[in-house]
């Protein structure tokens, strides 16, 4: 993080020096590096003004304040800027958010299986296998059962893991 202070009929002591480093450190975390920061203190009659210019790779930003006292205005001004900061950044968020939605989407469905809500289909082995070839594939497998064509009979068999631990077959 780059920070220039310039007064204009002011002089920059270290104690305005310190405030503002303070105020502006946790900008790090909201906005990508590089920061460069270029605040702005001026003096005219009663009025102490502060302005802070922000640079980043991604946008400039901007926050002026004036009042009697020069800390409160370089606070305002630094709040105005946070919140440029935290909006763009949460416009950020969302743009991702919204284009990783749209990668994920699948291509819409039939409309008969729109209406179950909450069911997932899933396609299974088209390929005859034997019985202690879905012994094997259940054994790797997250889920508890494996439904198969046999090889022998033709038919459709559904192998699955009983409470007690061993195995059942269903013949269909």
């Amino acid at each position: 993080m780059n920070v220039e202070i310039t007064g204009r009929h002011v002089i920059i002591t270290p104690a305005i020096r310190i405030y503002v480093m303070k105020r502006l450190r946790k900008f790090g975390r909201v906005l990508p590096e590089p920061l460069n920061f270029h605040v702005i203190l001026g003096v005219e009659k009663d009025r102490h003004s502060a302005e802070v210019v922000c640079k980043t790779k991604i946008l400039d930003l901007t926050g002026t304040g004036e009042t009697k006292d020069m800390y409160s205005s370089i606070t305002r001004a630094i709040s105005k800027i946070e919140r440029q900061a935290l909006r763009q950044k949460s416009k950020r968020i969302e743009t991702k958010r919204k284009r990783g939605k749209a990668t994920l989407l699948a291509p819409p469905e039939p409309p008969a299986q729109r209406r179950l809500n909450g069911i997932r289909e899933e396609e299974a082995q088209r390929k005859p296998m034997e019985l202690e070839e879905a012994v094997l594939e259940l054994a790797q497998s997250e889920y508890p059962f494996v439904v198969f064509r046999n090889a022998e009979s033709g038919g459709v068999n559904v192998l699955y893991r009983r409470k007690d631990g061993s195995l059942g077959l269903i013949h269909a």
